[in-house]
């Protein structure tokens, strides 16, 4: 356990990239939860389940571009690294 966060510690980027997942997966969570009693106030409640929709879609939306940065970060870092080890010079 000490070894994985000493790793996290290190690359912060990736730190932040799992913190952001689980936010917006716990956001959508408590969202669908808070929703679910809205759906039974009938007529009144259509609003507030439409805001509630629209907010849970728009962070799908940022979940969804989270992934594609991500995605792209590491595929332009990883055409930019040598593909062959580097050969040892002869001695002379």
């Amino acid at each position: 356990m000490k070894r994985a966060l000493r790793y996290l510690w290190r690359h912060p980027r990736r730190t932040g990239f799992v913190i952001f997942n689980l936010v917006v997966v716990a956001i959508l969570l408590g969202w669908a939860q808070f929703t679910t009693s809205m759906s039974q106030q009938g007529i009144a409640g259509v609003p507030n389940v439409m805001l509630g929709y629209t907010g849970m879609a728009l962070m799908l939306a940022a979940l969804i571009a989270g992934w594609i940065a991500w995605a792209v970060m590491v595929t332009s870092r990883h055409t930019h690294l040598p593909n062959d080890p580097p050969q040892d010079r002869p001695a002379g």
